[in-house]
């Protein structure tokens, strides 16, 4: 009897070791099976972190993890950086010696076969910065946190530079109550690699009932009913343009949501982006480069006023902007039916590069309105009159004028077979302005091409 305890305490020491081992056993693989997926996925990183700059190609290079939000940025799709100086911010080439840079963009209307975005024939406001002081905010906005007008190297004008924090910006020159039909145009760029992370990256477009763009500046998306395009530059994939409108109408709100490459992480960088709004009636589009994104039928109520209009500015994270310029407002949106019911029709949408003849391709949706109303009345003759604003010499703009009417004339029978004998073309340099004043919009107004009815 003395004998059974002392066998029970041997059973339980060898049940015990048994049961140990198996802990131990059975603990072992568990860790085993968490470094295995822990390595699974450092090997799942490093081959997107490879893949990532096997993408940008051999002339191309990339920048560590840690440098990615701190001046200065290299664009992955393009060649150069951006730098602070001390006029603003500097895009500075990093090109390869044995690429050839090319001083002007394709002319090429293929991308813009489907883009119908035309501009209002009344130019009524427009800001492209050149009348302010390079470092200060610009004299004609108002806003509640801060901005500051830049240059940028390789990339023509001045800007609008918008950073850090919750902001509204109010361009003065705007009508105190807004038309129903208007269009609305600006390029932004954008001096952050997308691909970093940043709690918001947001630019928005407000239309609203508020009686005063200036009222409420710290308070977003202010007023009883309102339109808001907003620009998402997030971070990843997840960047684009959505839509949200607000109404007192029970259940007539709507919002809407589409993705674009350029605000993804695939987008460029320090490379200007048009924005495109036109409102007619209810009905909105929103354009991005030559791509309509948004056409919303009833983006407005029949019976909503719209009295403000402003830009407004999520940024989470420092050095990261905005860049805005050519900011254009007008009216008087014209079908083809209606184009020559005045006799003439003045034709700012069609524009060109800088002191030359070459049409740009977004010119072609205004270029198609155009031929289509040509070709409705095929027995009318028309005159082709180019004109160019005040700056530089007659001796220079008649020339050029001129040879901006043949490129509009050769355009309209290339692309949409009008016969040429039915054009005529002649070139006024400035000497027939639409406005006298000495004004960066009296300057747009007179930088055009006329189409008159003869």
């Amino acid at each position: 009897m003395k004998r059974l305890p002392l066998l029970v305490l041997i059973c339980f020491l060898a049940f015990s070791g048994q049961a140990e081992a198996q802990f131990l056993k059975k603990l072992t693989k568990k860790l085993e099976k968490k470094l295995d997926k822990t390595t699974k996925k450092l090997e799942e990183k490093a081959d997107k972190q490879i893949d990532k700059m096997l993408d940008l190609g051999e002339d191309e290079q990339t920048q560590p993890q840690d440098e990615m939000d701190t001046y200065p940025v290299e664009d992955p799709m393009s060649n150069g950086t951006f730098s602070d100086s001390m006029d603003g911010v500097q895009w500075e080439e990093t090109a390869p010696m044995d690429q050839e840079m090319s001083d002007t963009p394709s002319t090429s209307f293929e991308a813009y076969t489907k883009y119908d975005f035309v501009p209002g024939e009344t130019l009524v406001a427009y800001e492209d910065f050149t009348a302010d002081v390079v470092g200060d905010l610009p004299q004609k906005w108002n806003t509640n946190l801060s901005a500051e007008v830049v240059t940028v190297n390789a990339v023509p004008g001045n800007w609008m530079r918008i950073g850090q924090g919750i902001g509204s910006y109010v361009f003065n020159e705007l009508p105190g109550e807004l038309p129903e039909d208007f269009t609305l145009e600006f390029d932004i760029m954008r001096d952050y690699n997308p691909d970093t992370f940043a709690f918001k990256r947001h630019l928005y477009v407000l239309f609203s009932s508020l009686e005063n763009p200036n009222m409420y500046l710290n308070k977003h998306k202010s007023g009883k009913e309102y339109t808001a395009i907003k620009i998402a530059n997030g971070s990843g994939s997840g960047g684009g343009v959505s839509i949200e409108k607000k109404t007192l109408k029970k259940g007539m709100g709507l919002t809407g949501y589409k993705p674009h490459i350029e605000f993804s992480k695939k987008g460029s960088i320090g490379t200007p982006i048009h924005i495109a709004i036109l409102k007619k009636g209810t009905r909105m589009k929103v354009y991005v480069n030559e791509d309509k994104v948004l056409d919303i039928p009833r983006a407005v109520e029949p019976e909503t006023v719209f009295s403000t209009l402003r830009l407004e500015s999520e940024i989470s994270t420092a050095n990261d902007h905005f860049f805005i310029s050519n900011f254009k407002f007008a009216t008087g949106v014209e079908t083809s039916e209606r184009l020559f019911d005045n006799g003439s029709y003045q034709a700012h949408g069609i524009t060109f590069e800088t002191g030359s003849a070459q049409i740009k391709p977004s010119s072609y949706a205004t270029l198609k309105l155009i031929a289509q109303a040509m070709q409705s009345n095929a027995t009318a003759y028309y005159e082709v009159i180019g004109h160019t604003d005040s700056d530089g010499d007659d001796s220079i703009n008649i020339p050029l004028s001129q040879e901006r009417a043949q490129a509009v004339q050769t355009a309209l029978q290339s692309e949409f077979g009008i016969d040429a004998s039915r054009i005529t073309t002649i070139g006024k340099g400035a000497t027939m302005p639409l406005s006298t004043e000495n004004t960066t919009v009296a300057k747009a107004k007179n930088r055009r091409v006329e189409i008159k009815k003869i």
